[in-house]
């Protein structure tokens, strides 16, 4: 039988193989309502939460988009790397007490932190607009990054768009039978499976390299633009790269599927653990792995096409058929365990914090609403991956996380300084983000710095600003409920 057509059976046969575990395990997750469908009732413990933590932010940007992305701009990408130690104490800080918060009054999302913090419809649904928007996006790169990995791996026997069919319903089984409880099993499986072959896939690449010191060796002699900020490519100048470091940390642990593992957790030893969890996965992933596998696609397949095909190409040219089966499925189990969080976030979102508001309905109406809307959601993600970039990272950062950026301020000063008011959040977390995507479209960079840079400066200086202008309004409420 064709190499190709059995690699995509290996691949078929594990999602199907954890689509079986996650029916299995959500009937022991009670999901007849909202909190247990979303939340797994709020009591992950700290074995699988800081599995489900690195399932969630390891998607197949780990196989596939990283490796580019070190393929294409060299070691300067190693600010992803170094970022994560904010993102970690994010969790620490910022998740435990939202943590504490939301089991005290009740809050899903962080549109419900926005308008319980602030008295605000409107910060409320501008979160969830931002928060959903983005979320999208990134959803549909992770279908473009499953599909080209299944297309590939199959030798061309399954065509991109059949594979982003294929994603797109497993997707959905394992979001709409199981829930939160359903996933949380699956994500923690898929989390040692993809933190394995990304080694493995580093491995294959190293050894037809010549080792660790030979491979580098070649780099300096060959592209030594490889191993030095800006970059081949001259993206990573000093502002962008230092810029990056500030406002992406904030990006990624803003992601909805990301800060909602904070409601999740069942308590503090589970934030603290899945925190630690945060810089150990990327420094194992980005610091080393994808790294050794970007400065060898150039030695070992000189020029690619589309960058993000540099894993698989490697795996097809130099690993066993069966090896480079196992890897991709890893890359595939990556990408799903990603993909089912954000539908399962996304969904949330849209049902409780924009169609239902202060609605009443049953926990059966809940739940079939929410249904429905992961199924349109799916089927958006899967409609804008027909037209895929050539890069998924750069998507990622310049569009998604930099706009989920824009709810640092509010978020962040809405926890931990009493003055901060509901008109410097309105007017700042709006500012922010016009000026983000003002900037996007009329591809200017003011005085050399990124847009994304001008978006959350000013952002800030409008909720400071403001708020302390308003500083004698009467705050008691916020006082009484927030910091006492």
């Amino acid at each position: 039988m064709n190499t190709g057509l059995l690699s995509f059976l290996i691949i078929i046969g594990y999602l199907a193989l954890m689509l079986g575990i996650s029916i299995y395990d959500s009937r022991k997750t009670k999901t007849d309502n909202a909190e247990g469908f979303f939340l797994a009732n709020r009591g992950v413990n700290s074995v699988l939460l800081p599995l489900t933590m690195i399932a969630a932010m390891q998607s197949t940007f780990a196989f596939l988009g990283a490796p580019g992305m070190y393929y294409t701009h060299g070691i300067s990408y190693m600010v992803l790397v170094l970022s994560q130690v904010w993102v970690a104490l994010m969790v620490i800080y910022f998740g435990n007490k939202i943590s504490k918060l939301g089991r005290k009054y009740g809050y899903l999302s962080i549109g419900d932190f926005f308008q319980d913090r602030y008295e605000s419809d409107y910060l409320k649904v501008l979160s969830s607009c931002i928060s959903v928007l983005m979320t999208i996006v990134f959803l549909a790169m992770q279908y473009v990054g499953n599909s080209r990995a299944i297309s590939v791996i199959s030798g061309g026997i399954v065509s991109y768009k059949t594979a982003i069919l294929i994603s797109a319903l497993f997707s959905l089984l394992y979001v709409i039978i199981g829930g939160a409880g359903g996933l949380i099993l699956i994500d923690a499986i898929q989390a040692v499976i993809l933190l394995t072959g990304i080694v493995l896939a580093a491995a294959v690449a190293i050894i037809p390299s010549g080792g660790i010191v030979n491979l580098f060796k070649t780099a300096i002699e060959t592209t030594p633009e490889l191993l030095s900020r800006p970059g081949p490519k001259g993206l990573y100048n000093a502002k962008y790269w230092v810029m990056q470091f500030i406002v992406l940390p904030f990006g990624i642990w803003l992601c909805p599927h990301v800060w909602m593992k904070s409601l999740m957790a069942k308590d503090e030893k589970a934030l603290s653990r899945s925190a630690l969890s945060i810089p150990v996965s990327q420094v194992l992933i980005y610091g080393f792995s994808t790294l050794f596998i970007g400065i060898a696609g150039h030695r070992l397949l000189g020029k690619v096409d589309a960058a993000d095909n540099v894993l698989p190409l490697l795996m097809n040219n130099y690993a066993n058929w069966f090896l480079a089966a196992l890897i991709m499925a890893a890359a595939v189990a990556a990408g799903m365990s990603t993909i089912n969080s954000m539908i399962l976030v996304s969904s949330q979102i849209v049902s409780q914090d924009l169609i239902l508001m202060k609605r009443k309905v049953t926990d059966k109406q809940n739940l079939i609403l929410s249904r429905t809307i992961i199924l349109t959601i799916v089927i958006i993600g899967a409609i804008i991956a027909l037209r895929p970039p050539k890069t998924l990272v750069q998507v990622v950062q310049d569009v998604a996380y930099t706009g989920l950026a824009q709810m640092a301020p509010a978020f962040v000063l809405g926890l931990y300084w009493k003055d901060a008011r509901k008109e410097g959040a309105i007017v700042g977390m709006t500012a922010g983000t016009v000026i983000l995507f003002a900037t996007r479209i009329l591809k200017v960079s003011p005085l050399g710095y990124p847009g994304f840079i001008w978006a959350f400066i000013i952002n800030i200086i409008c909720m400071v600003g403001i708020s302390m202008a308003l500083k004698s309004k009467d705050n008691t409420r916020a006082i009484e409920r927030f910091f006492v």
